[in-house]
């Protein structure tokens, strides 16, 4: 393919690759800069004044009104609300990991309905699409600090389990009850059993117990306690004591390897009948003193519970709708997915003396969680069809700059759906995609080849979202020249550019399917206009939309969520 003009058309269509995250054709200007230092409203919340949030269901309009309150304070004027192909491009990313097909933008487009917003958000939570994009998630979530191998190879339990609960909206509450009261095994080649134990059973060894300590209090909590276990946290409250007491809770939790004709075939999770947690000596890490679990409220678990016991005790105490943590961490982090920016940053990493940008709104957010009996969809419901997760997007000041929330903050797109944005736009991609084999699923999905390597050369930890969009220079040459992904974009036998091509004579209307197809929108009448200039330019016109197709693949804008 003709690749001479690539970076004159990139100029021409107004589109970046690994720039600074170029808006695109319908972005407004940015109304106000951004503070970072002065008149932004953040504060520190004590779990007494989290408890003084009504748990009250939210009314229509109220995080709006709450958000909007706090902008006043700092001065600050909200962007204007997204087009309708915006929206239906962000809520399909955000609720399937997928890009909405030109027919799936159609049909939204010509809907009369005032509340098609609505519709469009309930038919997306219910869809399976929902419940496996959020699996793969959470997956992604666990297995990000995972280094064991072993425990790797079970991720695909995990992800099916999850995805099933979701399907079912079982409330978050029960789902992490389930994964911190898990028994029995886990076998590598049966993905249908017990996935729910894939938390445990992934941390094995010597440290398994302050190693599930840290991650429970990190994920389950947003508080990040593991600074703390040789020396107290320099900068937040907590002492060596209270991390070892919390890790106490899993001092008799072990997992072994299950052999069978000298293969591994599984993780088998055990209690132990006695043991106690050691916090180790300051001057003497070979000496200890045997801690009995404590929460991190300073409530004692028992003295004579067996590893069954603590565990049920310690998920008890976590989900306690007397434990504002546990809906903060939750709301925290789904908020951060949806808006580009968390009230606390990073997502996990909340705690009494971390400040958040207004901290009432996520009070109240996370009051309102906790009320609903910890209801996962009605959650996403709400922050969907708010104004806030509905407006433009604008980067933050350097990238870095908080936006309070009077933009939707850009953020690259996870592996898995960036990868499976290709499939939607260029079809199977190196063979045998889009039928899962049986088996587990690995760390980075159950395909090999392209697939495996994509994935785990644009993976990152979803914790700590990476703060520009712009990705790396490996990542942006396996987009620009992997063989195989040019290979679909070749207007060539049954490859879809070649079906556009065949089916539209009109360039502008196969403009606007290219366009569709990858930026699920339609072109605006300046790119219209200098594509048309670039074909006739070029004079050969299969050669001509193969380099506008590879070239809106390797936009900012087709690779971040906005």
């Amino acid at each position: 393919m003709n690749r001479l003009l690539w970076l004159c058309l990139w100029a021409w269509l107004g589109l970046a690759v690994g720039g600074a995250g170029i808006a695109s054709a319908d972005d407004p200007k940015p109304s106000a800069p951004a503070k970072t230092k002065r008149g932004v409203p953040t504060g520190t919340l004590s779990t007494e004044q989290w408890l003084k949030f009504p748990t009250t269901p939210l009314q229509p309009g109220e995080i709006d009104r709450l958000i909007n309150a706090e902008l006043t304070k700092a001065n600050m004027r909200p962007t204007s609300i997204i087009s309708d192909e915006q929206f239906v491009r962000r809520v399909f990313i955000d609720m399937t990991g997928k890009l909405p097909s030109p027919a799936q933008i159609s049909a939204f487009l010509n809907q009369k309905d005032a509340d098609k917003k609505a519709q469009l958000i309930d038919k997306l939570l219910e869809s399976e699409d929902f419940s496996k994009h959020w699996a793969v998630y959470w997956r992604n979530v666990f297995t990000s600090r995972l280094t064991d191998f072993r425990g790797q190879a079970v991720a695909g339990h995990f992800e099916r389990w999850l995805r099933a609960e979701l399907q079912k909206n079982r409330p978050w509450s029960e789902v992490v009850r389930e994964m911190l009261v898990a028994t029995d095994s886990i076998r590598y080649d049966d993905v249908t059993k017990n996935g729910q134990a894939f938390f445990l059973v992934s941390r094995s060894g010597v440290d398994a117990a302050t190693e599930l300590a840290a991650e429970t209090s990190r994920v389950f909590l947003g508080i990040q306690i593991q600074c703390a276990q040789c020396h107290d946290h320099p900068s937040d409250i907590w002492k060596r004591q209270s991390f070892h007491e919390f890790a106490a809770y899993f001092a008799r939790t072990k997992s072994r390897i299950i052999r069978e004709e000298k293969k591994f075939v599984g993780l088998q999770l055990t209690s132990a009948p006695f043991g106690e947690h050691k916090m180790p000596g300051k001057d003497n890490p070979k000496t200890g003193t045997v801690i009995n679990p404590r929460f991190l409220d300073g409530k004692a678990a028992g003295t004579k519970l067996t590893d069954a016991q603590r565990r049920a005790s310690l998920a008890s105490a976590i989900t306690s709708r007397d434990n504002p943590w546990f809906a903060g961490a939750y709301v925290n982090r789904i908020w951060g997915e949806l808006m580009g920016q968390a009230f606390c940053m990073p997502i996990d990493d909340m705690g009494p003396s971390k400040e958040a940008v207004m901290p009432e709104v996520l009070a109240r957010v996370a009051g309102s969680f906790r009320g609903s009996d910890y209801d996962v969809k009605k959650l996403f419901r709400e922050i969907l069809n708010s104004q806030a997760y509905q407006r433009q997007m604008k980067p933050g000041e350097n990238g870095e700059g908080h936006l309070l929330f009077a933009a939707n903050n850009p953020t690259r797109l996870q592996a898995d759906v960036l990868w499976q944005s290709l499939v939607n736009t260029l079809g199977p991609i190196g063979g045998g995609l889009g039928v899962a084999p049986k088996g587990p699923a690995g760390p980075f999905g159950r395909f090999g080849g392209l697939e495996q390597l994509f994935k785990r050369e644009f993976s990152f930890d979803p914790s700590t979202k990476p703060e520009d969009v712009e990705g790396s220079i490996s990542q942006a040459l396996m987009l620009m020249n992997n063989p195989q992904i040019n290979q679909k974009i070749q207007a060539k036998g049954e490859n879809v550019l070649a079906k556009i091509l065949a089916d539209n004579a009109n360039d502008d209307e196969a403009l606007k399917l290219v366009y569709l197809r990858t930026l699920a929108r339609r072109p605006s009448d300046r790119e219209f206009q200098r594509c048309r200039d670039f074909i006739q330019k070029v004079g050969n016109r299969p050669e001509a939309f193969e380099d506008i197709l590879w070239t809106l693949i390797n936009s900012t804008e087709y690779q971040t969520r906005r």
